[in-house]
């Protein structure tokens, strides 16, 4: 089960997500649709602990999700639109 609880992320005097709350039982298949700007990849990056909240927890089978946990985030699957997030991340073995 995946939950989100009160969730708030700021940047600056912006907020992205203001206080999102939702609950995904396993087997479940869950959206978030939005415009753009609605806070819909900060909600992600938060569900998966590359962002941390301001306020508010996201807990996958009971685990606390943080950007110091493996064990929530072992059971989480993310692909991004697109692979710049894979240049934050350096790998001796690959050159750059």
């Amino acid at each position: 089960m995946l939950e989100a609880a009160h969730l708030t992320r700021r940047f600056g005097s912006r907020v992205a997500v203001d206080d999102v709350t939702f609950r995904v039982a396993p087997g479940e298949t869950y959206g978030l649709l939005g415009p753009n700007g609605a806070g819909k990849t900060t909600t992600i990056r938060l569900v998966c602990g590359l962002l941390s909240a301001d306020a508010g927890e996201v807990t996958v089978s009971g685990m606390p999700v943080s950007a110091s946990t493996t064990t929530a985030k072992a059971q989480i699957g993310y692909v991004p639109q697109d692979v710049s997030l894979y240049l934050l991340r350096t790998c001796p073995s690959i050159p750059t």
